[in-house]
């Protein structure tokens, strides 16, 4: 947990989200390996979802909804990206969905 936690914070002193001072208060418990309150991990998780949030809207928002529905090889390069096919796969796939 405090590897992801760690990870977490770094991320966020990075994009400079969040309370600079807090973060890096906690990015040095971590290090230091001291336990984290709970009111810190809360926090963290919740710059890291609303984070998560606002890049889902700013993707969904930039792609008109027919192209998410009917297109599917954006369905197909979806599933490549999330590891749910292999590129061969892919391949063969959307060979087969432009033949038709």
């Amino acid at each position: 947990m405090s590897e992801d936690l760690l990870k977490d914070v770094k991320t966020l002193l990075a994009s400079g989200r969040g309370d600079a001072k807090r973060l890096c208060e906690i990015l040095n418990s971590i290090k230091q390996k001291n336990p984290v309150y709970m009111s810190d991990y809360k926090y963290v998780q919740s710059l890291i979802s609303g984070e998560s949030e606002e890049h889902k809207s700013e993707t969904e928002s930039k792609m008109p909804e027919k192209v998410k529905i009917d297109n599917p090889l954006y369905l197909l390069r979806i599933r490549l990206a999330e590891g749910k096919i292999t590129v061969d796969e892919f391949r063969g796939l959307k060979k087969a969905i432009t033949e038709i």
